[in-house]
């Protein structure tokens, strides 16, 4: 059984949450697999993940999940017909509620995209390609967003509204599966299921980018610990961290299944607290000559102005 998924870095085995989704899903499972990171989406950026087995090719995150279990690969044997409803009902939340707003995050957000998802999605890609395939894989993202059952739901309101909504609708979702996991181990009868490959694959990209952007040290959250400061880099990730339970369960899946790339999110964690602290030591240090300087410059700058317009004229001999 082959896996082709979106590629990562050397740490990081992909940035794509369906990719780390069906990646979590196999391990789980213990799944075996033969794992492929080196192709690349077209420009439509629908081929990955992509499954093959027994000359099968299977994409999509959905498709892969419903074509291993009937090839018995599934984690649900063996759930009673109510924990199967338990189990569809919390997958189709996170469909609707969760991954409009992460695609939307990484892709529509102009700050997000330029600081983070262009990076992370040209690390394997040549200079020529780097330059114009991100852009592409970002249009047919939006539009698809624009036109997806949720947003035409919310057709009457502005763009801006729309786009807002998501991210309110994404928050209660994580509160409602917050309140369902309360200290259990897994969602559902207590045993993995693909609740927890879903939102292991979407949580992946807001916590990186917290360790890269924001300020706070996630790492260290479990069932026990509240959060109490305020994330600097965005206000779902902010909300997220409001869930312990829900990091607590991203951090003990990805220790155990992903321990590279666990161990590269707590260096991200750590070079921008260093990074944060010798700005803020560079400012502190001398208080007395950065006033000074900003002082000049803008003496400087108003000198320049005040000529120009001509407020102040120098005479000739």
């Amino acid at each position: 059984m082959d896996l082709c998924i979106s590629a990562g870095s050397d740490k990081i085995v992909s940035y794509d949450p369906d990719s780390i989704a069906v990646l979590a899903y196999l391990y789980l499972g213990r799944c075996p697999i033969h794992l492929d990171n080196s192709l690349t989406n077209d420009a439509k950026f629908t081929r990955l993940p992509l499954l093959k087995h027994a000359g099968i090719e299977t994409s999509g995150l959905k498709d892969i999940l419903t074509y291993l279990r009937s090839q018995n690969y599934g984690l649900e044997y063996e759930l009673t017909d109510a924990k199967n409803v338990e189990l569809v009902s919390l997958v189709a939340v996170i469909e609707r509620q969760l991954m409009p707003a992460v695609d939307w995050f990484l892709w529509g957000e102009d700050d997000v995209f330029v600081r983070f998802t262009r990076e992370c999605y040209t690390t394997r890609l040549s200079r020529l390609t780097a330059f114009y395939l991100p852009h592409k894989w970002r249009a047919n993202k939006i539009r698809r967003a624009k036109h997806s059952q949720l947003t035409h739901c919310l057709r009457q309101m502005s763009e801006a509204e729309r786009m807002s909504e998501l991210y309110i609708l994404a928050k209660r979702c994580l509160t409602a599966l917050s309140y369902i996991l309360g200290k259990k181990t897994y969602f559902v009868d207590d045993r993995p299921t693909a609740v927890d490959a879903y939102l292991f694959g979407q949580l992946w990209p807001l916590l990186l980018y917290e360790s890269r952007h924001g300020t706070a040290d996630w790492s260290v959250l479990s069932h026990a610990t509240n959060y109490t400061g305020q994330s600097a880099s965005h206000p779902l990730i902010a909300h997220l961290l409001q869930c312990p339970n829900l990091v607590a369960h991203f951090i003990r899946i990805q220790s155990e299944y992903f321990p590279k790339a666990a161990a590269s999110f707590r260096q991200d964690i750590a070079a921008n607290a260093s990074k944060r602290l010798q700005s803020a030591n560079l400012f502190s240090k001398h208080p007395v000559r950065d006033c000074l300087l900003v002082g000049s410059g803008v003496l400087c700058l108003f000198f320049l102005y005040a000529r120009h317009i001509g407020m102040i004229r120098i005479a000739s001999a």
